[in-house]
């Protein structure tokens, strides 16, 4: 009978911690919500993951972006990015230069 109670009281303070975790990590009162946005490039050239890794992980260096995806058998890149730090012209213009790989806004 005391094991069992022990486990409740455990398992009941494992819940109450978690929720406690979550209204932790919520927004505070009166703060913003980060939006993003993403947009999808044509990227020339990639040949294979290597080549996907390299576009994804130059990508992830730009100041806002927070994903990057590349695929190399449709020759495109997904990123998911802060409008208030980046745009997509200026991912691409670091794919470019970076990685190797023409890029541009895909239309």
């Amino acid at each position: 009978m005391r094991l069992r109670s022990a486990m409740t009281v455990v398992a009941i303070a494992g819940i109450l911690n978690s929720a406690h975790v979550l209204v932790a990590q919520g927004p505070k009162s009166g703060e913003a919500r980060k939006v993003t946005q993403t947009c999808t490039l044509k990227v020339e050239g990639m040949a294979c993951g290597a080549c996907e890794n390299r576009v994804q992980k130059v990508a992830k260096k730009v100041d806002g972006v927070s994903e990057a995806s590349a695929d190399h058998k449709h020759s495109t890149a997904r990123i998911t990015y802060d409008p208030t730090k980046t745009n997509p012209t200026a991912i691409a213009k670091a794919i470019t230069e970076n990685a190797g790989f023409k890029s541009a806004v895909r239309q």
